[in-house]
């Protein structure tokens, strides 16, 4: 098991979002909650989505909705997404009765040339460019950005965020390649690691929990279907 996650306990995405933790009285404790948005056309058409700018499908809407039962009884004192609408309108269903602050330092990394290609038929040639490429930090893909370049800003939106609430339960809506980075920034490791081997489906939640200066401790909220995680 790998160092960084040691820590990490899965629990079952029917049972309470971890609400009735008890918290240190020691010393103020910040929990992140940290989720995906939901599904959207390109998710399902398995298209690298990107910065490209596209709304909920029905299943994304429903996949919100069910964000929002899983945070059910979780008090939370703000809401942050990435500036895209995918991620807003995800927080927008899921905590209607709390405005999101849209932070555009958490959006999704720009693949260039490869944005929109399907990577379940593009010319094996190019898919496997795009793999290759996309693992190197510093390769801005033609046009997008580089991995070290989002990597960067997305440390400097978690310092922005930590800044701003040094205690509280605060949910952040971003995108399955910017949670890794948020990790990342938290748990001090290369973000080409985190990227390569933390992954987040739309329906799974993240909850790390910062007390002083003690090492982050994280749980990950998953489906009944996704057992084999335990």
């Amino acid at each position: 098991m790998r160092p960084w996650s040691r820590r990490a306990l899965a629990m079952l995405a029917a049972l309470p979002l971890l609400a009735a933790l008890p918290a240190a009285a020691e010393t103020a404790v910040l929990e992140l909650y940290l989720a995906r948005h939901g599904q959207t056309d390109w998710n399902l058409k398995k298209k690298i989505q990107g910065s490209t700018d596209n709304k909920l499908n029905a299943t994304g809407q429903d996949q919100a909705r069910a964000l929002g039962v899983k945070l059910a009884g979780v008090a939370l004192d703000a809401v942050y997404t990435s500036g895209l609408v995918r991620a807003k309108e995800t927080a927008a269903i899921a905590v209607p009765g709390l405005a999101a602050t849209a932070l555009p330092a958490l959006n999704e990394r720009s693949f260039g040339k490869f944005e929109g290609i399907a990577e379940d038929k593009a010319d094996p040639a190019l898919l496997e460019e795009f793999k290759a490429r996309s693992a190197d930090p510093e390769d801005s893909l033609d046009g997008g950005e580089s991995l070290a370049s989002q990597a960067e800003r997305v440390a400097a939106a978690v310092a922005e965020i930590r800044a701003a609430h040094p205690s509280g339960r605060i949910l952040i809506v971003s995108h399955g390649g910017v949670t890794p980075l948020i990790l990342a920034a938290l748990l001090g490791m290369p973000p080409a690691e985190a990227r390569a081997t933390i992954a987040q489906a739309t329906d799974e939640v993240y909850l790390v929990r910062l007390v002083g200066d003690a090492p982050p401790v994280i749980w990950k909220a998953i489906p009944a279907d996704k057992l084999d995680q335990l």
